[in-house]
């Protein structure tokens, strides 16, 4: 043992003869070990109430988190009370939880990410954080994660400690603050040591006194901001004065290092001194530019004078009472007025007690109004009648109190006014208003006063209530809630955009406007009102309106029928004038195709004779030159007057060209006999009945009418037709009305192109108008007919098909061609027509028509 003892453990055996053995055992190395084994586990008692009490006392939060997947996902086990005391979000509960199913998620993850680090580091890792508690009030916290590794070196768990440094941070933000405040001050502030020499001099006082930079201050001595003739008082006077009491306060002069003007400045020049040992280290002074305060002191010199003349010179009476400390009042004097009032001179009563001044009676009263002013703490005003030299004389008194820098009232102004003229006026005024209140009431009309400031009414006469069925009390208890209330949701910008004509109004000017309200039952009235300006507000704008309101109900209901009548009208009368268009087209149509079958019947009969006896001529032709053959073989020398005949008409010449000219003759007459055959396609515009055909028949005798605008002419080139057929059936349609479709769109397409050369000479095009056909769905046919000129600008594309409505100069349109073809299309034969455009690359129309039709029973 260490000190030498041994313990033994002794046991007594009975023996024979009534003996006793003692049998003794050394046991001192078990004691020992017994000793040392509750000294260690005191120890780790005494160590683990250690670490509890700090666990528990500490002020700053600590809590341990179990390391997950890797790092990748952390799950509290324990925090201390300061942590759920202090933590920003409730931490009760929250064992055995993981951070995502505790904190928000973008806090989470920003832990999550800060643990992860310190997990791949094994390092322990600080980071500062800041966060806002409804928006307002923000904490800033400093984490310390610390990493416990196991036997094998794995980090399972991390404690970390969460230390609340908002105090440190507002401290170093005041500190930052108080320099920024120092460097952007507008006041010279400098810092110089004893020695003479300044050591800081911030922006403002540098650009007062003309030094370039800091630099160049600590090449300056502190007297030299001073003019010279006031150096030595500042050697013998203020360095003295700084050093012994502290402080030395004073209006002073600077001098400007680049001009030599002297600068006059406030001067506030104070000691630093060590805080621990009060010992002086350095000067400090701020001073201010008093330049403008001198012009400004100039300035209120005159406006005293000027106010002075004012006091003195205003018709009402001005009177000052002192307030002293101790609750009396005594006069401070009044202007000439109240001179003139009282007769007696201002200087004569100033310093004396009202009583002095007033006798007992009257300064009661008045000294009852100075209380009644300072119990208040505002002005207050009151009118009183006094006799004065046998009259009744009206006065309108107003204390108005004034405060010091404590809020202690010390002083009353008064002012007086003599109102006597204004109180018989406003009884005038009543008696007035009592009289055209009456008359307002009498009227049949809603007379009001709108304040366009506060959306409310503020004055209506009873007819409201025989409109509107509300009382004067109930509109004026909805406020700025009637208009909102009462007026129809279809006019409420109406009226607001009334409202606004008002900012820019004469004088004078009136408006009127109508619209609809909504009375007590939930009916709507038509309202139709004069308003004109009424009062205006200090700057002029104005602020309320005077209307006369009339019920219009009735008129306008009978208005809106018939302008409901004039509207069917008018609409019956364009659909008249539409038919009778498309009536007198047709009738054209219907004569030019009756005029065309006819020419073209006429023409066939003798085209028919012609080709039908040029087969003849022919024969006979070649049998005559068969004759001269035979001739010229048995009679090769004829009579000299022949052989003259024979090379005057140059025989050889007829031969060969006769048949050519037969032959050319044939070729005439069966092109007219196809010219003939398209008309009478063509003329089948008064056919009435639907009839199977062929559209391409229909598309190419079109074409063949319309053959000569194709051609190729001085102003523009040949207009190219591409044909891209597909095999169509047989078409129930009325086919006149059709080829008068197919004309009309040819025809525009014609225009377009021509249009578009004469836009576009320079440009080199080939104008053409590409036809296609198919069939789709089994029982519809689509044409296709595109140009590639222009294009059809948005804005016309969308009134293309209505009645007329037309781009082309007067007297070359009618504006009906695309109307009445989209009424043959879409209304008599229930198929499409449509047109798309890319503006500067033509125009394409699709017809769509069904191949069979359903007539109606």
């Amino acid at each position: 043992m260490p000190n030498g003892e041994e313990y033994f453990e002794g046991r007594f055996v009975p023996f024979a003869n009534n003996n006793i053995i003692l049998i003794v055992r050394n046991v001192t190395e078990e004691q020992t070990a017994l000793r040392d084994s509750e000294k260690a586990e005191q120890q780790l008692q005494q160590q683990a109430q250690f670490l509890q009490s700090i666990w528990e006392g500490v002020d700053y939060g600590i809590f341990v988190m179990d390391v997950l997947d890797d790092g990748r996902e952390f799950r509290y086990v324990s925090l201390n009370p300061a942590m759920a005391r202090t933590s920003l979000v409730p931490m009760s509960n929250v064992q055995g939880k993981t951070i995502s199913e505790v904190l928000p998620a973008e806090r989470a993850d920003l832990y999550r990410q800060r643990y992860s680090e310190c997990v791949k580091s094994g390092k322990s890792i600080f980071f500062e954080k800041h966060f806002s508690t409804d928006g307002k009030d923000t904490t800033w916290w400093l984490l310390n994660i610390t990493p416990l590794k196991d036997s094998n070196s794995r980090i399972y768990q991390l404690v970390i400690t969460a230390t609340n440094i908002t105090e440190r941070k507002r401290t170093e933000q005041e500190r930052q603050m108080f320099v920024s405040l120092i460097e952007n001050s507008n006041d010279f502030i400098g810092i110089g040591n004893l020695e003479g020499h300044p050591l800081f001099i911030n922006e403002a006082g540098r650009k007062l006194v003309g030094i370039d930079s800091l630099e160049a201050v600590k090449s300056i001595k502190i007297e030299e901001l001073f003019l010279p003739e006031d150096r030595e008082y500042l050697q013998q006077r203020i360095i003295p004065a700084v050093v012994k009491d502290g402080l030395w306060q004073s209006e002073y002069r600077f001098r400007h290092f680049q001009t030599e003007e002297p600068i006059p400045v406030d001067c506030n020049t104070f000691l630093i001194k060590n805080p621990e040992t009060g010992e002086p280290l350095c000067m400090a002074t701020i001073t201010r530019d008093i330049r403008e305060r001198q012009k400004a002191e100039a300035r209120q010199q005159q406006q005293e004078q000027f106010l002075r003349s004012i006091y003195d010179g205003v018709e009402c009476s001005i009177f000052v009472i002192d307030v002293l400390e101790n609750g009396e009042f005594r006069s401070g004097g009044w202007n000439l007025n109240a001179e003139k009032s009282t007769g007696k001179r201002s200087v004569e009563v100033v310093g004396k007690s009202l009583t002095e001044i007033f006798g007992a009676t009257k300064a009661a009263e008045i000294l009852h109004k100075c209380n009644t002013c300072l119990v208040a703490g505002v002005a207050i005003s009151f009118e009183e009648c006094l006799t004065l030299r046998g009259e009744e004389n009206w006065l309108l008194t107003t204390f108005n109190p004034l405060k010091d820098s404590e809020g202690r009232i010390y002083r009353l102004i008064g002012t007086t006014f003599y109102i006597t003229e204004r109180k018989k006026a406003e009884e005038a005024l009543k008696a007035s208003q009592h009289f055209i209140q009456r008359i307002t009431d009498s009227i049949p009309n809603t007379i009001y006063i709108y304040d366009l400031e506060e959306q409310r009414n503020i004055y209506a006469n009873h007819e409201i209530a025989e409109i509107l069925g509300y009382s004067i009390e109930e509109v004026q208890e909805m406020g700025a809630e009637f208009l909102p209330n009462t007026l129809h949701p279809d006019d409420w910008e109406k009226v607001i955009t009334y409202h606004q004509k008002f900012t820019s109004a004469v004088d004078g000017e009136i408006f009127e406007i109508e619209y609809r309200m909504k009375d007590a039952n939930g009916k709507w009235h038509w309202v139709y009102s004069r308003d004109t300006s009424f009062s205006c507000n200090a700057d002029g704008k104005v602020k309320q309106l005077l209307g006369v309101a009339t019920d219009i109900t009735v008129r306008k209901e009978a208005e809106i029928q018939l302008q409901q009548q004039a509207e069917y009208l008018e609409n019956t009368l364009n659909k008249l004038q539409r038919t009778q268009a498309q009536l007198i087209q047709s009738e054209k149509m219907s004569s030019l195709g009756n005029m065309v079958a006819g020419v073209a019947h006429e023409i066939n009969n003798p085209v028919n004779f012609i080709h039908a006896n040029l087969t003849p001529a022919c024969e006979y032709s070649q049998d005559l030159l068969q004759l001269v053959e035979l001739y010229q073989q048995y009679y090769p020398n004829p009579p000299e007057e022949i052989e003259e005949k024979i090379e005057d008409i140059d025989l050889d010449f007829i031969k060969e060209d006769l048949m050519k000219l037969l032959q050319s003759m044939r070729v005439g007459t069966e092109r007219i006999r196809e010219i003939v055959l398209s008309l009478r396609n063509f003329s089948r515009l008064d056919e009435a009945e639907f009839k199977r055909v062929n559209i391409h028949e229909g598309i190419e005798s079109t074409l063949m009418i319309l053959h000569n605008r194709l051609k190729a002419k001085p102003e523009h080139p040949e207009i190219s037709v591409i044909k891209e057929y597909g095999k169509l059936p047989s078409v129930e349609c009325y086919p006149g009305q059709l080829n008068q479709v197919f004309m009309n769109i040819f025809a525009n397409s014609i225009d377009a192109l021509e249009e578009s050369f004469v836009k576009n000479k320079e440009q080199k095009i080939n104008p053409q108008i590409c036809i296609s056909t198919e069939v789709v769905n089994g029982n519809w046919i689509v044409i296709r007919i595109a140009d590639n000129g222009q294009g059809i600008p948005p804005e016309i594309l969308s009134k293309l098909f209505d009645p007329f409505f037309t781009t082309k100069d007067v007297g070359k349109g009618t504006g009906l061609g695309l109307s009445i073809s989209y009424q043959i299309v879409v209304d008599k034969h229930g198929g499409k027509l449509s047109c798309h455009s890319i503006l500067g690359q033509g125009a394409e129309f699709v017809i769509e028509i069904p191949v069979t039709q359903v007539k109606a029973s």
